[in-house]
């Protein structure tokens, strides 16, 4: 399909596919198309087009306005044959966003662009008679002007695998052997899910609680805390202390209480040692139930002396890297937090729509920005809205967001590295967001699962292992289990073990059913290993649904020959 292009960095240019220029005079219809064209969807309703342009005047003359400015551009775009750029409807005007591709959606994705260096949002438009259109311009212009400002340097080098985990890390392997994960030579630990007292319909909550403060934790580099995620799907069997100690290989479980009291958390903790149930240390803590981490970080901060002083360090370090505040609806992001762990239609339709509700109350906040960023991308990557131009434009704004506000914030660069991996992004930008990430919290989960496949798709197999096994250990329970092992299963192709990745290719696809790209994996790594006919049985149904599609997002030249052959040979048989 051919696509126009849009310039709204600098003075307004709309160019035909062939690269000419479709002349717009007026400054009314520039104003008007890129009012449209920037909404996520690309859709405005006529009242608001009316308000924005028009406002100062009545609503009969705003409208007989409108509708005059929508003729005389549909007939410049029609002059230029992209009339069909333009659709009109009774209560909406709306432009095809899958035709054309817009400079600001790309701001922030890759390396900037030496042309929008100096430029301005709409340079030289002004519609003075236009007060909310001004505002809106002004807003906008500042956003433009942060995300063209926006770098993201190379930091300093973050902690290696080795140190996070105190030693070796074990093999993908040795993660998934029946036998007790080994205890690392650092004090360990796992956050069990805090009990919500008297309303057991909001575990999620003391879940989210959990999950915060072992990430808090996870900042002393004392410390090696295993994924808080882990400890709450065994706790959810009702699996007995001892045994979460022995199958999460930690010596420590720290559990709670949280009870609600007239606007306020009541939170009780407890730290134990794991195989003998010792109660090592407890405390309280009352904070705001809808306030920011507070709370999270005072637990961190009495804890984790608790723990570490069990051992011989003749220093500990006190500071605990602040990791930024969550701001607006703090159960509501704990709530779309959670359901967008799950990558099911409806689970991902609810987090979108939660993240959403959290945005348009704080726009600002990264924590919400970057989430509904990464939940509007799982969408568009697993196809579940058809219309995927508007899911993707979303996505980017979020990133955007997310970026302009967070590039301090562990948890936002994370999810904005996940975003690039499942729009295909840039990578260069995806591995310096990682960077970033790891080198406030070497030890973040998450980071480490998206920088393992950030590496994976740029081509950097023995890091992508690295990182991959140290997420594997950090969460051995972890929901993205089957992703992980997928990830180390390419890495493997790419360093020339098939065999080693059709094992783990195998548990993957164990783990995670469904999931393209541990279908395309497996069947590269079983025709590699020579077991054709599993290779065979898999190869059609991938060509059918786009796997071939799958392979464009490797970044290397050889990684695609060497998919794209084995591909294509399983098919021939």
């Amino acid at each position: 399909m051919t696509r126009y292009r849009l310039n709204l960095v600098g003075p307004f240019g709309l160019f035909a596919p062939e690269g000419r220029r479709i002349e717009i005079s007026s400054q009314k219809g520039m104003a008007l198309f890129a009012l449209v064209v920037v909404a996520p969807g690309g859709v405005r309703s006529r009242r608001k087009l009316e308000s924005m342009l028009w406002g100062s005047r009545g609503q009969k003359q705003a409208q007989d306005s409108l509708r005059r400015e929508l003729s005389n551009l549909r007939g410049l775009l029609a002059a230029s044959d992209a009339g069909h750029l333009l659709i009109t409807e009774t209560k909406r005007v709306a432009v095809a966003i899958d035709r054309i591709d817009v400079d600001i959606f790309t701001l922030g994705l890759g390396p900037p662009d030496r042309r929008t260096r100096r430029a301005d949002f709409l340079e030289g438009l002004d519609l003075p008679d236009c007060d909310e259109f001004e505002d809106w311009l002004r807003d906008e212009r500042e956003r433009v002007r942060a995300m063209i400002e926006l770098d993201m340097p190379e930091p300093a080098a973050a902690a290696s695998t080795s140190e996070v985990f105190g030693g070796t890390v074990p093999h993908a392997e040795e993660a998934l052997a029946e036998a007790a994960p080994r205890l690392p030579p650092k004090p360990s630990l796992a956050v069990l899910p805090f009990q919500v007292v008297d309303d057991a319909g909001q575990a999620w909550l003391g879940a989210g609680i959990a999950d915060e403060v072992s990430v808090c934790l996870s900042a002393f580099p004392q410390l090696f805390i295993v994924s808080s995620n882990a400890a709450r799907l065994l706790a959810e069997q009702e699996v007995a202390r001892p045994e979460i100690g022995r199958r999460l290989g930690v010596r420590y479980l720290l559990e709670g209480s949280v009870l609600r009291d007239a606007g306020q958390l009541r939170v009780s903790v407890a730290l134990v040692e794991a195989a003998g149930g010792e109660q090592m240390w407890a405390g309280s803590f009352i904070g705001e139930a809808d306030g920011s981490f507070t709370l999270q970080n005072q637990i961190a901060e009495r804890i984790a002396p608790q723990i570490w002083s069990r051992v011989d360090h003749a220093e500990r370090q006190r500071g605990l890297r602040w990791i930024g505040p969550v701001s607006g609806d703090y159960e509501r992001y704990w709530r779309a937090n959670a359901v967008s762990r799950s990558w099911d239609r409806e689970s991902i339709a609810e987090a979108i729509a939660l993240s959403m509700e959290l945005v348009e109350t704080d726009p600002t906040c990264p924590w919400a920005t970057s989430l509904a960023a990464y939940c509007n991308s799982i969408d568009w990557m697993l196809h579940h809205s058809p219309d995927r131009e508007a899911v993707l434009r979303r996505a980017i704004l979020y990133y955007q967001a997310a970026m302009r506000y967070g590039a301090d914030n562990v948890e936002a660069l994370g999810y904005c590295a996940g975003t690039l991996v499942n729009i295909r992004g840039d990578m260069d930008m995806a591995d310096r967001i990682i960077a970033s990430a790891l080198h406030l919290l070497p030890s973040h989960q998450p980071a480490l699962f998206w920088g393992g496949w950030v590496d994976v798709v740029r081509g950097e197999p023995a890091r992508a292992t690295e990182r991959l096994e140290l997420a594997l250990r950090i969460n051995p329970l972890s929901g993205v289990q089957g992703q992980t092992l997928t990830g180390i299963g390419y890495a493997a192709l790419q360093q020339g073990d098939p065999h080693r990745a059709l094992r783990l290719l195998i548990e993957a696809d164990r783990a995670t059913a469904d999931f393209p790209p541990t279908h395309l994996g497996l069947c590269v790594a079983a025709q590699l290993a020579g077991q054709d006919a599993l290779a065979r049985s898999l190869a059609r149904p991938l060509l059918d649904g786009g796997g071939l599609q799958l392979i464009d997002m490797l970044r290397r030249e050889q990684d695609r020959l060497l998919f794209t052959h084995a591909l294509e040979a399983a098919v021939r048989g």
